[in-house]
């Protein structure tokens, strides 16, 4: 099933459930996050009628721990956590409740994988499942994705699997703090952590010969682009950040040349 980037910004439940919040579709499996006083199964129910093709559907309390996994509930349908889904032509498996999927950066992945040509290589830092590193490989880029997550790698893998093999990706299990990678040998550099992103910016400048592109969660910010609506007074928003590594100090948090955050 195609995930249109458009179709899969959150939805409102206003107006089917009074008070209620909003939702998100990830193949056949919804999200919901709400805080009402009504018995949320209601809810979950309610995103079935509105939605045929969801089998699923679990309530999100929040997005916790160092992999930024969310505390799922299910409160309709199945309650199974694994899905498949198309998302710009790519083939993506996931299991919801081992790694944090967010389809509103659809858009912004399939952007920022055409920032990339053939041959170039590239650093997916924070892979997750791999939703970054199979949009620039697509592209011909050659990637290396890497997570703390061993299960989002293990769909990754599945995931190039079910594209027919097609994508040239390197899949690495590490610690971001400490990266198995020599200095500047990557032209591009995929920070996608949000939450957490502040603690990796020296070791992933260490890496970079070219550009490191950093997402960060937080109020909107001079010097940042707003890439997605998080919540009420919270955005998601991305920098690029230019290394120069030759006569950078990367034994200190604030070396020179880094763009502050």
């Amino acid at each position: 099933m195609e995930c249109n980037p458009l179709e899969v910004r959150t939805k409102r439940l206003n107006e089917v459930i009074p008070g209620a919040s909003s939702f998100y579709v990830i193949g056949d499996i919804a999200i919901v996050s709400y805080k009402g006083k009504e018995d949320p199964r209601s809810v979950g129910e309610a995103i079935i009628r509105l939605v045929p093709r969801v089998r699923s559907v679990f309530l999100k309390r929040r997005v916790v721990g160092e992999l930024r996994l969310g505390e799922l509930i299910p409160i309709a349908g199945e309650g199974k956590t694994t899905t498949s889904f198309v998302e710009g032509r790519i083939s993506f498996f996931v299991d919801v409740s081992k790694v944090y999927v967010n389809p509103s950066l659809a858009i912004e992945r399939m952007k920022v994988s055409e920032r990339v040509d053939r041959g170039d290589l590239v650093l997916d830092a924070f892979t997750g499942y791999g939703a970054f590193a199979l949009h620039m490989a697509k592209r011909g880029a050659y990637v290396v994705a890497g997570d703390l997550n061993l299960d989002g790698l293990i769909m990754a893998i599945k995931s190039i699997r079910l594209n027919g093999n097609k994508f040239t990706v390197d899949l690495v299990h590490y610690d971001a703090n400490f990266l198995p990678f020599r200095d500047a040998v990557f032209k591009l550099v995929i920070g996608d952590n949000p939450s957490m992103i502040d603690r990796f910016i020296g070791e992933l400048c260490r890496v970079t010969r070219g550009t490191l592109l950093v997402y960060r969660l937080g109020p909107p910010q001079e010097g940042w682009e707003r890439v997605n609506e998080y919540s009420k007074d919270l955005i998601i928003a991305k920098r690029e950040i230019r290394c120069h590594q030759e006569d950078s100090d990367h034994s200190s948090p604030q070396f020179p040349h880094q763009i502050p955050i």
